[in-house]
């Protein structure tokens, strides 16, 4: 087994999960919900598991090449970071709602998608639907000082 960046990129992302999944398991959980099918643990504990497999995997599985680090846009990466840095400034202090439509618009105007109907369609109503099921179905409170001035959500 050779080393190359897929590997060390695998590995870093591997040390990065088992961290992640190490503080999603001290996340504190109110005593009612300790049992509950679906928690405040639950989706970080399940993310934190997928990337460790899919780490491992491509750890594993990699091809054993001579790699170009020259191939990858790396200015495209630092700004899409910078976008999702963003992002999670911008969440509590615009909301939700706004916020994420917002990345997900400007995201998809940087990569290349020029439709406008593509635009729309995939940010605003998945967020919207996202928002509901959250704030509606599972009652998991989302701060949006946006909605809560429209009056959808109190």
């Amino acid at each position: 087994m050779t080393i190359n960046y897929t590997r060390i990129s695998a590995f870093v992302f591997l040390l990065i999960f088992l961290i992640y999944s190490y503080l999603a398991g001290e996340i504190r959980v109110f005593a009612f919900d300790e049992n509950a099918d679906f928690n405040a643990r639950t989706f970080p504990k399940l993310i934190s598991y997928l990337g460790i497999l899919v780490s491992l995997l491509t750890l594993v599985l990699s091809k054993n090449e001579k790699e170009d680090m020259g191939q990858y846009e790396w200015v495209s990466v630092i700004i899409l970071f910078a976008l999702v840095f963003s992002y999670g400034l911008l969440i509590k202090t615009i909301g939700f709602f706004v916020s994420t439509n917002l990345f997900l618009v400007i995201s998809y105007l940087y990569l290349g998608v020029r439709s406008y109907k593509v635009i729309i369609f995939s940010s605003f109503p998945v967020v919207a639907g996202l928002q509901f099921m959250l704030h509606g179905l599972l009652d998991v409170y989302i701060r949006d000082p946006f909605l809560q001035f429209l009056g959808v959500i109190s």
